[in-house]
């Protein structure tokens, strides 16, 4: 094994797990952000410990791979505060932090806090890191956990007030870099035949059944396989906010955002179905406008990769425990039912009447501008790659029901409570 600091280790592993840029606050481990640069990683000092966080989280849920944010100890609590819309999201978000060193612990010390009962919340992994031996066994823990299974944020807080002990003490390292943890998802678990089949029974035999599709579909990439299976039956899709995209909004099927922030249509829609199969989504107030949709005795079917997920607030639901894009493309080989034709016409219907009202505000000249002609305009503009990224809010309302995400290589992301991430 080569003789190696343990920045040297760190920056290394980062590279190898395909980290591309580092999101930062001075000053924290400033030995291995030099070995970063040396490997090509770029290095952005933000305004804030929260904005590295939020920057991080866009990086991370965009590319659909780790993002890494750094602070030292006295930035500790708020780079914590910026982690919540990641763990909302379930962003692989990497958070470092260096700690004080133990005898400096407990003597009200310069800056002093305890940070791991603040990182608690909103990681998935969290964990003192204070001997160079540790280094190859948790950082390398940090990342599967990060991206593995349901995905989220982890924390590492390195020993030295700037994570320096870690960082400048040498030792002998192998670098290993486990391939299927560079990306989420990480794995795809395969589906339950059974439970496949159950499924497509349920859908076949239903008269009114809707999609309501979310960002576990989307950080999956089952946007064709989605599409698919909604055409095959012709069958309505809604989204959560941060399932948009996942179809085009322009296609027939797509009757846009259901739940508190929705197209009035999308709601009406989901509260006359007689199934709703909640796909890579969590079944929380927002998407359910308060736990009211689908109605009360509304046959319900829930696929997600996380078995916690599968009959939380719907006891009894069928379920499909695995990869939303593998689950998809499963349900798809064995469904053979009829179109529900009239039923997807009603849906088109419904859309095109809401469209028709919000009509002359999308077109309105008053001043000060309309929102709807705010978001109408931004859609006209918007490059084939185009990513949007609206606040929380009312900017997540208009952005979510007025803009137009048509093409698959856009992308939008949404705050789940955050003021300013955008």
């Amino acid at each position: 094994m080569p003789k190696m600091s343990g920045a040297r280790f760190i920056a290394e592993t980062l590279k190898g797990y395909g980290v591309t840029h580092v999101f930062y606050v001075e000053a924290i481990l400033r030995r291995t952000l030099v070995e970063m640069e040396k490997l090509g990683i770029s290095r952005i000092l933000t305004h804030s410990e929260k904005s590295a966080a939020y920057m991080a989280d866009g990086y991370a849920r965009t590319a659909l791979k780790p993002g890494v944010c750094m602070a030292q100890s006295v930035g500790a609590a708020n780079l914590a505060a910026g982690l919540q819309d990641a763990y909302l999201a379930h962003s692989p978000v990497i958070a470092f932090t260096g700690r004080k060193h133990p005898l400096w612990q407990n003597r009200n010390a310069y800056q002093e806090l305890d940070h791991n009962p603040m990182y608690d919340p909103v990681t998935k992994y969290n964990v003192e890191l204070s001997t160079l031996e540790q280094l190859p066994i948790l950082l390398p823990q940090a990342l599967r956990a990060a991206t593995g299974g349901c995905p989220g944020p982890v924390h590492i807080d390195y020993l030295g007030y700037e994570g320096e002990i870690i960082d400048t003490g040498e030792a002998d390292f192998d670098i290993c870099v486990e391939k299927r943890h560079t990306c989420i998802p990480s794995r795809r678990p395969v589906p339950d035949d059974k439970e496949v089949m159950e499924a497509a029974l349920a859908l076949e035999k239903a008269e009114r059944p809707v999609l309501v599709v979310g960002r576990g579909a989307v950080y999956s990439g089952a946007g064709h396989g989605v599409l698919t299976l909604a055409e095959k039956l012709a069958i309505p899709v809604a989204t959560s906010v941060d399932g948009k995209g996942i179809i085009p909004d322009s296609n027939p099927v797509a009757i846009g955002p259901v739940g508190a922030y929705c197209k009035p249509c999308a709601n009406q829609i989901v509260s006359e179905a007689d199934l709703v199969f909640f796909i890579g989504t969590n079944t929380g107030d927002q998407v359910t406008k308060n736990w009211t949709l689908p109605n009360p005795g509304t046959k319900v079917i829930q696929l997600d990769i996380d078995p916690e997920e599968i009959g939380k607030n719907y006891p009894g639901a069928l379920g499909i425990l695995g990869d939303v894009k593998v689950s998809i493309d499963a349900l798809n080989s064995v469904i053979t039912g009829a179109k529900k034709t009239a039923w997807l016409e009603h849906a088109v219907s419904c859309t095109a009447a809401w469209k028709q009202k919000v009509e002359p505000y999308r077109t309105s000249d008053v001043k000060p501008i309309r929102p709807e002609r705010l978001c109408r305009e931004i859609t006209e503009v918007l490059p084939e790659d185009a990513i949007v990224v609206a606040d929380t809010g009312y900017s997540a309302i208009w952005a979510a029901t007025m803009i137009n995400i048509d093409s698959v290589r856009q992308t939008f992301l949404r705050a789940a409570g955050s003021l300013g991430w955008a």
